[in-house]
């Protein structure tokens, strides 16, 4: 009786298993929803690696995506969607979508040995850049960033019409400037000259100086116990004298350049006498 009463406990508890399963299928659990549910409304299952090249033709970091199907089910890439994050924040402005138009054959025509590449093998075709003009710009806008990174999603349908998205990289370091230990390079011109009758007003220009994450600041010694700030200054000696006039060029990581420049300044002559 007892051994009896057991076989029917162990008859409920797995017609209960059986149901708690189905029930987790239709509403689509991770676990079996792409599974169970799949034998009825069968969907594309795709794979996609990628390669990174060196450089592209624009002279940035290259991706190459390949792509293959796991079921016998095809799919039909519509696009690619790129997302940039600053530490986990993202960076809505950067989303890019490119539209790449392509045909994955369902398994076994499509497999490992036979994939479909993204962009299509050169001439034909170019690699994807990782990052474009506009995350180049943002970083120039923003020189304290040590890193932005990628997250590429590819979008589709398969043959039964159903939309398909499959994250490729997460957080692909896209961009790494890192942190920045070089001074900028510090020049000026002075205009009319560097000689000049009292009084005698020069422009300083330190327009032409450059740094590889972009200049903060610019500062002028005079040395004539003045001094000034800007790209462009204007100073007038009202004293002959031999000065020497020091530029000091700072970027946002507080790298220091310098350039001088000595200024003859001579008494203007009385008419007369």
């Amino acid at each position: 009786m007892a051994n009896k009463l057991f076989k029917e406990k162990k008859k409920i508890l797995l017609l209960l298993s059986i149901f708690i399963l189905f029930t987790l299928t239709l509403c689509s659990c991770n676990w079996f929803g792409e599974g169970i549910l799949n034998i009825f409304d069968p969907q594309a299952q795709i794979r996609v690696d990628y390669r990174l090249d060196e450089v592209t033709a624009q002279g940035t970091p290259g991706i190459w995506f390949t792509i293959f199907s796991l079921n016998e089910c095809e799919f039909i890439g519509e696009s690619f969607v790129f997302e940039y994050f600053v530490k986990g924040v993202k960076v809505p402005e950067l989303t890019r979508t490119i539209g790449s138009t392509f045909y994955v054959p369902p398994y076994p025509l499509s497999s490992f040995e036979e994939p479909v590449r993204v962009p299509k093998e050169p001439p034909t075709g170019s690699t994807f850049p990782v990052y474009f003009q506009d995350v180049i710009d943002y970083m120039k806008l923003n020189p304290k960033v040590v890193e932005i990174d990628a997250t590429i999603t590819v979008m589709g349908t398969d043959g039964a019409g159903h939309s398909i998205s499959k994250t490729i990289t997460f957080d692909l370091p896209a961009d790494l400037p890192g942190i920045d230990f070089e001074p900028p390079n510090a020049v000026f011109n002075i205009t009319p000259g560097t000689t000049g009758i009292t009084p005698f007003t020069v422009v300083l220009d330190a327009s032409g100086s450059t740094d590889n994450r972009g200049i903060s600041s610019y500062s002028w010694d005079f040395g004539d116990n003045s001094s000034g700030i800007g790209e462009i200054a204007t100073h007038t000696y009202n004293n002959s004298g031999v000065y020497v006039i020091t530029l000091t060029v700072t970027d946002y990581w507080g790298n220091k350049g310098f350039a001088t420049k000595v200024l003859t300044v001579e008494e203007c002559e009385e008419e007369g006498g």
